[in-house]
């Protein structure tokens, strides 16, 4: 397996991509059908978790499912379950799960089946899927039915014939990792399904970021952030849960947020503590176009926030 190790790898692919097939073989979601087969490539990725004590979140993947013109077809069953974990895919890297030869058509649907943890008789069976803390300990990650009717990303992209498709599984564990009563971790299904070149990329740097101890920086859909965001969540749940993607500042002020679908976003900054604990809210900066296959440059400072 190989890691697409920078965003600006994509956006090439994509530029080679378009010179190298004629206007006749670009996607094109109107035509009435489609015959032959083409390659999807599907890369995996993550955004970041709030929990700082959070050192790895691993999941175990058994196989590759996608709903297509004749439905649901298994596409890529592993001989050894993939181990991949998450949080090494962040920023615009992302992992190459697997390059496959499948129908031409459009597709709604990928589906993961994960070789998870079962617990039979007060035993856990299957160490597939867990979470690693700082402090060395580990905890398993139950995703319920995620070996039966799989883990299911949700989102459209089109394969043209005889052409070629990235396709990224956007994963939000920050979202995804739910910690219960019980003190179980459930993985819950919060998964985009991406086509790359139907996607752009955000880069910013945030001035002031070096004055608060950890700045979070939520992307939503313009105009569909609500003050309730902020409220303390309820058990099971977070906040910002509305947020199509998040990016963690570096210590220089940099952010990244890739794999954006074309729109327009607000961003909204955020501050916590070293626990990563929410404070506040330090403002918002809306209007953001993404055009897909470019690259957005952003130099944000206070007086230029709302």
């Amino acid at each position: 397996m190989k890691m697409l190790k920078m965003w600006s790898a994509v956006l090439l692919s994509l530029m080679i991509f378009t010179a190298c097939n004629d206007d006749d073989e670009k996607i094109n979601a109107d035509r009435p059908d489609y015959e032959g087969q083409g390659q999807a490539n599907i890369y995996i990725t993550d955004a970041p978790v709030d929990d700082v004590n959070i050192s790895t979140v691993v999941i175990s993947i058994a196989g590759v499912e996608a709903n297509g013109p004749d439905g649901w077809k298994m596409i890529k069953e592993f001989e050894e379950p993939v181990k991949i974990d998450l949080l090494s895919y962040q920023n615009g890297e992302a992992y190459l799960l697997t390059e496959e030869v499948i129908e031409a058509g459009v597709y709604t649907e990928v589906r993961l089946k994960l070789n998870i943890q079962e617990e039979i008789d007060g035993e856990l069976q299957n160490p597939g899927c867990y979470i690693e803390f700082k402090d060395g300990s580990k905890k398993p990650l139950f995703v319920p039915s995620g070996g039966q009717s799989g883990y299911k990303a949700k989102g459209e992209f089109a394969l043209p014939t005889d052409g070629v498709v990235a396709v990224t599984l956007d994963f939000d564990v920050r979202k995804a990792v739910v910690k219960t009563g019980s003190d179980k971790y459930i993985l819950k299904p919060t998964i985009r399904l991406v086509a790359n070149e139907e996607a752009g990329l955000i880069e910013g740097k945030f001035a002031e970021a070096d004055t608060y101890e950890k700045v979070i920086v939520y992307a939503y859909a313009n105009g569909e952030f609500k003050e309730s965001e902020m409220d303390e969540p309820a058990e099971g749940e977070v906040r910002f849960s509305n947020a199509v993607s998040s990016s963690v500042v570096g210590e220089g002020g940099e952010f990244t947020l890739a794999f954006m679908n074309a729109g327009t976003y607000d961003l909204y900054l955020v501050y916590h503590d070293e626990n990563g604990e929410f404070l506040n809210l330090i403002g918002s900066y809306e209007d953001v176009s993404v055009e897909a296959g470019a690259k957005v440059s952003l130099q944000l400072e206070l007086n230029l926030l709302n």
